[in-house]
């Protein structure tokens, strides 16, 4: 595409921004195409003057431009410079988004479309060792367990009632573990017998125990979790991963602790969490307490904590993948767990990074479509194998 079609291009998408008729896939695409030029800054203050004016020379410089940076760098700009930006940001792209790499053979887009994202699949193994498929079980009851009855909701929640029966005798039995467990490309909903909530992220799993006995609540979690902890002054609840604990009683926080990434990550939305490295929770080093907005990163037997925007943390619950200034591989991790395939590399990909939200309900192809416009990658597919290559 020329660069005078780029400009018209530009132009259409700022019309479409003004009239409020601008896509997200839009905004993602000329994002991430302005943003890969060079370092300077957009600024348009206050309403006075021309900004349309000035934002036409500032993206006919960018248009201007042969050589790229391969680093993605941040803008910063008043108010109304990031709403005129993310209005242009989609336009160029979008143009492209709707044409294939010229080296993508039809074979290679048949083999994309053909990968669908992921949905609410799990499996739920009893305490006497029973298996159920949450993906394939009717609604309704699907099991009783001491008193304890199991149902599986419209919505794809797993629920668990508690009778009074249950409640009773519940000092004299013997504690009985469930665990719920979520495949590549799966997620999903469950009520612990306390009322507290806990999503699922894909290839995760949560075990607990059928009914909450003694002067605590213990859970163990691989993986990725969002957690609506019930209040209970009396009894903290407890999420233990593979190198801390996290300990509450009665907030909400996420906690990301998938083994093939360098760190834990455990982030507070809403009241008080202490997160300590397992087996030193009297090691004040080791030990955090965090306040909401922030995040606790586990890393080499050592605890950072920064402030954070809580609301890309838990995207996934949302519905959403974001992409926030993180390394490609880190990105690509993401869409591997959710659309169940393998990532593989040629190429070298070093300072590498890209922004920018798009909904987990698209197809891989749709996903793919929008990252190779960046003009970054390109990606191959061979059965559920995608290769990314520079």
């Amino acid at each position: 595409m020329s660069s005078n079609q780029d400009k018209e291009k530009i132009s259409e998408l700022a019309e479409k921004w003004r009239r409020g008729t601008i896509t997200a896939e839009e905004k993602i695409a000329f994002d991430t195409w302005y943003n890969s030029f060079d370092d300077t800054e957009l600024t348009i203050a206050g309403t006075s003057g021309n900004p349309g004016a000035y934002l036409n020379k500032a993206i006919s410089d960018r248009l201007d431009i042969r050589h790229p940076k391969r680093k993605i760098t941040k803008l910063k700009y008043s108010f109304l410079a990031a709403a005129i930006v993310l209005l242009v940001s989609g336009l160029v792209l979008y143009g492209t988004m709707l044409k294939s790499p010229a080296d993508q053979s039809k074979k290679n887009s048949l083999a994309i479309s053909a990968i669908k994202p992921g949905g609410d699949k799990a499996i739920l193994t009893l305490a006497n060792g029973q298996k159920i498929s949450l993906t394939d079980t009717a609604t309704g009851e699907i099991a009783e367990q001491s008193g304890i009855v199991v149902t599986k909701t419209a919505k794809g929640q797993l629920i668990y009632t508690v009778k009074k029966s249950a409640v009773a005798n519940s000092a004299d039995q013997a504690l009985q573990f469930n665990t719920i467990e979520t495949p590549m490309g799966g997620q999903y909903q469950v009520n612990l017998p306390d009322g507290t909530k806990v999503w699922l992220n894909a290839a995760s799993s949560l075990k607990y125990p059928t009914q909450f006995a003694g002067n605590e609540r213990r859970v163990q979690l691989t993986g990725e979790g969002y957690f609506e902890v019930s209040k209970d002054k009396k009894r903290p609840f407890i999420v233990v991963t593979d190198q801390q604990q996290v300990q509450v009683l009665g907030t909400h926080f996420n906690v990301n602790a998938y083994k093939e990434e360098n760190a834990i990550k455990t982030t507070l939305l809403e009241g008080i969490v202490r997160v300590s490295k397992t087996g030193s929770q009297q090691n004040e080093s080791m030990s955090k307490c965090l306040k909401p907005g922030e995040q606790a990163t586990l890393k080499q037997a050592s605890f950072h904590v920064d402030q954070v925007d809580v609301n890309h943390v838990v995207a996934w619950k949302n519905g959403y993948f974001t992409f926030e200034d993180e390394d490609l591989e880190v990105s690509m991790r993401k869409l591997g767990r959710w659309y169940n395939v393998s990532i593989s590399y040629q190429g070298k990909f070093d300072n590498i990074s890209f922004g920018g939200t798009i909904s987990r309900s698209k197809s891989l192809a749709e996903v793919i479509k929008i990252l190779e416009i960046t003009r970054k990658m390109k990606f191959k597919v061979e059965g559920r194998r995608i290769i990314v290559m520079s």
